[in-house]
């Protein structure tokens, strides 16, 4: 048989007082009840804790033992529920977030900068991740939520669409018309683009632009992702067609961005399992990256 936490507050209260009287005063507890506790104490663990000594309790040996254990944990119980405290209220912990390549280079890092900001003791965990790993990586429970351009479809996962993100061309200083007004699909035409594997989020949106500007591009380059595209297109290879969340790394001193006219084809979305409660970093989290998509973009 255990003690419990109630015995064990009615044993350090004596410890400190010495008397059931001032036991009784502190805990606000009939003297009786103090007086069976102790010998319940006692009696459970098989030892003689207090000495009577004309209405004095003298601690033993083993009281004195006992107390330094007891101590001991509640000392530890203690440091783990401010830790627990600090992580409901946000003031600490760690948040494990992932991404896709595409918002996981500047869009999330600013929506999280906005939040360390708020919170400062807090550790950021920040995995980029491909397609493949997103839905591993939420349901094996390595991450909190994780954001992507594209919907997950699963009964353990719910994906919540935070804004629309427009297509923009990035091409090589001097390849696009002067100007900066949104272009049409058709002022790509005739030169090399950079597209995407088949069937994927960028690769679907490349070729939906084609299509509306009925461009049959003079040459193609294959990239997996979009940071690799507008590398290419940084490297005077040719004109990549991105999101802009992923348009906001390229380097503006080697390339021009422009928006085409063109309807948004991406969502950004962020997933979380169903099963784990939406914390309020997460709350949070999401409403600082449905502000940014909105500047950036537009809401859904």
């Amino acid at each position: 048989m255990q003690l419990t936490l109630r015995q064990i507050e009615v044993f350090r209260v004596l410890m400190r007082c010495r008397t059931v009287v001032g036991a009784a005063r502190e805990l606000r507890i009939a003297q009786p009840t103090v007086t069976k506790t102790v010998r319940r104490i006692e009696d459970v663990c098989g030892l003689d804790l207090f000495d009577r000594n004309r209405g004095r309790l003298v601690p033993t040996a083993e009281a004195h033992r006992l107390l330094g254990e007891v101590d001991l944990a509640f000392e530890q119980m203690e440091g783990a529920l401010a830790r627990a405290l600090r992580i409901a209220r946000a003031d600490g912990g760690s948040l494990h977030v992932g991404a896709s390549p595409s918002v996981g280079r500047v869009l999330v890092p600013m929506a999280a900068a906005d939040l360390l900001a708020e919170h400062p003791a807090l550790s950021l965990h920040l995995d980029i991740l491909s397609v493949s790993q997103v839905m591993d990586y939420l349901l094996s429970g390595r991450g909190e939520c994780a954001v992507t351009l594209f919907p997950i479809l699963h009964a353990g996962v719910r994906s919540v669409p935070l804004g629309k993100a427009p297509v923009v061309a990035v091409a090589p200083a001097g390849w696009l018309p002067d100007g900066a007004g949104a272009l049409a699909p058709s002022d790509l035409a005739g030169r090399p683009l950079i597209v995407f594997e088949p069937h994927s989020v960028h690769g679907l949106a490349v070729d939906a632009v084609m299509q509306a500007g009925g461009v049959t591009p003079t040459q193609t380059h294959v990239a997996r992702f979009a940071e690799t595209a507008i590398g290419l297109a940084e490297a005077g290879i040719g004109i990549a067609i991105v999101d802009v969340f992923s348009a906001l790394a390229a380097d503006l001193t080697r390339v021009t961005v422009r928006p085409l006219d063109h309807p948004p084809p991406y969502v950004l979305h962020l997933h979380r399992p169903i099963e784990r409660a939406r914390s309020r970093l997460i709350q949070r989290l999401e409403a600082l990256l449905r502000q940014h998509a909105g500047q950036l973009g537009s809401n859904p």
